[in-house]
């Protein structure tokens, strides 16, 4: 059988690699829009910052392919797909035939018009060749644009390398996807401590400069700079997709087995748009963990072994400095517009905060900062498990007594929240 896997990032790799590690003997072929073997994207900050030599991104090397059987053709991105002929074509005018094919290309920079954003000067560090463009500059003044994880880490990365940095969000708090107001706050404050300056709810007008950037105009200053960094979110990859007719939302629509409404033709990673396990909401999580579980999921199914997919999970880390912080489930701002009562559990130890979201009683969403967010895991296994806090309050004698008393998760749950005092 010829399965053909479009993108060869963590997802693209995992299926193809995953299907040699379950002994198929199947023709497998990796088409890539990039040069090179797969790489971890999310090392690239790290690389920038010179916390990881460049060797370290790699995940695979191109010689790991040839020794798997995996025909591996980079350089050339898929533009369409004829699945009746059930054949990919390329932007260089190549077909490749397929029984089986995996989506697996995720998603591009979301690139905002801005006037002066073509400038030299402007970067991305989603792509190895834009952090390497990014390394070989430069500069001295940067203004990253958007506050999500990887503008956090690239801001940490150019602050190593001896830059000014201005974080600009357009919204009021910084990784506003990720994090509540009011746990963003000790996180923004903590960066402006490092020397990184964080401006939110300004909008940028526009980027000035003659022959390359000289500054950013927003709505409230003018900020002089010779750098300036696009951190402005992942749209999901969904044009291919509809090249053959196939069902498309915010991302690729697919069923349980991940496979599309066109038969034989799967998706998994950031192109793909799936349910939330814990709620069954249509979700879409664009976090490593996710991409590599639906990968093997879809191998499951390309070898016939029926497997259904239990859904996404949000769970993600900020880490700047010396600051460690997690978020899992939903925002309180996701679940605003939703019927049922809101509860937020908050404490703070100095420095460490803790913030945990309840809806009817169940853990629904929570974030942490410090030595809370070591203990993030006793705080899932409760939203998995539907755990009721009010029940856990009304069992509130039980936790403090003998060990034997209840279980070990639900007395270290207790302490956690803070019910055993």
């Amino acid at each position: 059988m010829r399965i053909l896997i479009i993108g060869n990032g963590i997802a693209g790799g995992e299926v193809a690699f995953g299907l040699r590690r379950a002994g198929s003997a199947d023709e497998i072929t990796i088409l890539s829009a990039e040069e090179v073997p797969e790489y971890d994207p999310c090392s690239l900050p790290y690389f920038l910052g010179r916390d990881v030599p460049r060797p370290r991104v790699f995940r695979r090397r191109f010689e790991d392919y040839s020794s798997a059987g995996i025909r591996l053709e980079t350089g050339d991105a898929a533009v369409a797909i004829d699945p009746q002929a059930r054949r990919v074509h390329t932007s260089s005018g190549r077909e490749y035939a397929f029984d089986r094919l995996v989506l697996a290309h995720g998603g591009s920079l979301f690139v905002p018009p801005i006037p002066g954003i073509d400038k030299p000067g402007v970067h991305r560090c989603k792509q190895l060749p834009e952090a390497d463009r990014l390394d070989r500059h430069r500069g001295s003044a940067a203004v990253v644009i958007g506050s999500g994880a990887i503008g956090i880490e690239a801001a940490e990365a150019l602050k190593k390398r001896g830059y000014a940095v201005t974080v600009i969000e357009v919204m009021d708090w910084i990784l506003p996807a990720l994090f509540d107001p009011e746990t963003a706050g000790r996180l923004k404050r903590r960066l402006e401590r490092c020397g990184i300056a964080a401006l939110t709810g300004e909008r940028v007008l526009r980027i000035e400069g003659t022959q390359a950037v000289a500054a950013v105009v927003t709505d409230r200053r003018t900020i002089a700079c010779d750098t300036v960094v696009l951190a402005t979110g992942i749209v999901p990859g969904v044009a291919l997709a509809r090249t053959a007719g196939i069902e498309v939302g915010r991302g690729i629509r697919v069923n349980e087995r991940l496979e599309t409404r066109v038969s034989g033709i799967f998706a998994c990673g950031d192109c793909v748009e799936t349910v939330d396990a814990c709620t069954g909401e249509d979700a879409m999580f664009q976090l490593k963990h996710n991409a590599i579980e639906q990968a093997r999921i879809v191998v499951r199914n390309l070898r016939g072994e029926p497997a259904a997919y239990p859904g996404a999970w949000a769970f993600a880390r900020a880490h700047f400095f010396d600051t460690h912080a997690v978020s899992f489930g939903k925002t309180t701002r996701a679940t605003q517009c939703e019927l049922g009562q809101l509860e937020i559990i908050e404490r703070e130890a100095g420095e460490d905060y803790l913030r945990v979201i309840l809806k009817e009683g169940i853990i629904v969403g929570g974030q942490a900062i410090g030595r809370f967010a070591d203990a993030a895991g006793l705080l899932i296994g409760a939203m998995w498990r539907r755990e009721s806090i009010p029940l856990l309050r009304a069992r509130r004698e039980l936790l403090g007594g003998p060990p034997t008393a209840t279980p070990w998760t639900t007395r270290k749950l207790g302490e956690l929240l803070g019910l055993t005092g």
